[in-house]
């Protein structure tokens, strides 16, 4: 799920970067247009960032970030330890990812095209 995170960040930069793009074209509302470019383009820079950084050091991550919302304990019948199994289903992991990266890339197809 962190990697999510900075699919969300790449979203929301080039929802404000096509916002103002469509706001520079009207003299009135330039000011607030070049703002949404500045902070669309600011954060599409932090979504990429947070990208290159989780793959970095995903191996850090998997050691340390435990998500314990859906997970269940279920004993070792051979040696009597605790395991922490999770136990929500691959496709709704699957959906998690794959509706962030189609909704980015038509925010950035569509940006890259104006």
């Amino acid at each position: 799920m962190a990697r999510v995170d900075s699919l969300i960040w790449l979203l929301m930069g080039f929802a404000q970067l096509l916002i103002g793009q469509q706001l520079l074209a009207d003299p009135t509302m330039a000011f607030i247009g070049a703002l949404l470019q500045g902070t669309g383009g600011s954060s599409v820079m932090l979504g990429i960032y947070f990208l290159i950084f989780l793959t970095r050091h995903q191996k850090e991550f998997n050691q340390t970030y435990s998500k314990s919302e859906k997970t269940t304990l279920v004993r070792n019948d051979e040696t009597g330890e605790l395991d922490v199994i999770d136990t929500s289903p691959k496709l709704q992991k699957n959906i998690w990812y794959i509706v962030p990266i189609i909704f980015t890339a038509f925010g950035a197809i569509s940006w890259l095209v104006k």
